[in-house]
């Protein structure tokens, strides 16, 4: 199979990703629960891994916890939860994941909150002066580092300016971004960053954190055993154990230690060659007069619809021809919305780290069938 959906998990993974795993299938201990050897090689591998990511985006020891999550969206949504108080001013943008947009739409439902969506312009883009004048009264704001549906970045660094200048709280998805996308948490001054264990980072899937200033004594959005304060009916508010409740997935924080080391080491090699299939795929597409949404290919996330087919056809058929992409909606409306796309969806090539011209060119050449099929 030709892998062309890493967008949604990546494929690729190092080998110590696999060896972690299997170690931790044969040696299996509750971290923090005992005082065992095992129990407290599990709870030290959490610890490492922990510090590991906190260094790796520049959170300063002392200022930031992490605390891992399943997945990016339990992340985003300990993040949402976990701050917002009746009453907040609340920013996002259109081109958020409904992992930002349902929980922050269901807490506008519920009266607790006033939500503004910020909105691209005509040429696609979230302009920097309209997150700036929107922040201006907000006490908090959600937004993506880049877009799953187009791979659009956002500018980081007007994002921070504003924010400080505003003093609003700032929650970042890194979904798509890490580690593509360098961002220093302390440097930039954002308050929160959500992530996946199992895209960028090249770890398992189940695996994620969110990083925090640890003056924001977010709230859990899970309750119970911590092995901390075991005395204690009442959550532990320290973070970042008050925020972890119940057994840790020890195995694959592990093994999401080994990716994410391979894959900040790595990027400076392999983020030039994604870049440049990206490039190389557009300028295909635009030969077979294919819709692009994506301007930007840095990331390797090209999504576009063939004139006059549905995306869930195309994808369909790639897939009968053993090339794997996304088609359809990316779990993104507003943004389908501002794109024109939300009846049809889209397709999604999203490159790896191993793809190559190769996989590339297949690619084409089987869209290439699919229109030919369409003509008779």
């Amino acid at each position: 199979m030709i892998y062309l959906d890493n967008a949604a998990t990546s494929r690729f993974k190092p080998k110590g990703v696999a060896d972690a795993l299997m170690y931790d299938l044969t040696h299996s201990a509750n971290s923090g629960r005992s005082g065992h050897r095992d129990a407290l090689d599990a709870a030290m591998k959490i610890e490492d891994c922990r510090r590991f990511l906190l260094s790796a985006v520049g959170a300063k020891d002392g200022e930031y916890s992490l605390a891992f999550t399943k997945n990016c969206t339990e992340a985003l949504n300990l993040g949402i939860f976990g701050f917002l108080r009746t009453g907040m001013r609340v920013v996002t943008t259109a081109y958020e994941h409904n992992s930002v947009l349902r929980p922050l739409f269901e807490l506008e439902k519920r009266g607790k909150i006033e939500l503004m969506v910020v909105s691209p312009d005509e040429s696609g883009r979230i302009l920097p002066a309209h997150l700036d004048n929107a922040l201006q009264n907000a006490d908090f704001c959600a937004v993506s580092a880049a877009s799953n549906v187009t791979g659009a970045r956002a500018d980081l660094p007007a994002l921070s300016a504003s924010a400080r200048k505003y003093g609003t709280v700032t929650l970042i998805d890194g979904a798509q971004a890490v580690p593509s996308v360098r961002i220093e948490m302390s440097k930039l001054g954002f308050d929160m960053l959500a992530l996946p264990g199992h895209k960028g980072l090249h770890g398992p899937q189940g695996t994620g954190a969110l990083i925090f200033k640890k003056d924001l004594h977010l709230q859990p959005l899970l309750m119970g055993g911590t092995g901390t304060a075991s005395d204690s009916v009442y959550q532990p508010d320290q973070p970042p154990e008050g925020l972890e409740a119940g057994t840790l997935f020890a195995g694959g924080i592990a093994a999401l230690h080994a990716g994410a080391k391979w894959s900040f080491a790595e990027r400076d090699r392999y983020a030039p060659a994604v870049k440049r299939l990206g490039e190389e795929l557009i300028a295909y597409l635009k030969g077979l007069d294919a819709e692009i949404y994506t301007a930007d290919p840095t990331l390797g996330v090209i999504s576009f619809n063939l004139k006059g087919r549905d995306s869930s056809f195309v994808a369909n058929a790639l897939a009968e021809r053993e090339i794997a992409v996304r088609g359809g909606l990316h779990c993104a409306p507003l943004a389908h919305k501002a794109l024109g796309t939300l009846s049809r969806g889209a397709v999604r090539a999203s490159i790896g780290v191993d793809n190559t011209e190769k996989d590339i060119y297949h690619f084409v050449a089987a869209l290439e069938e699919i229109l030919a099929a369409k003509r008779r």
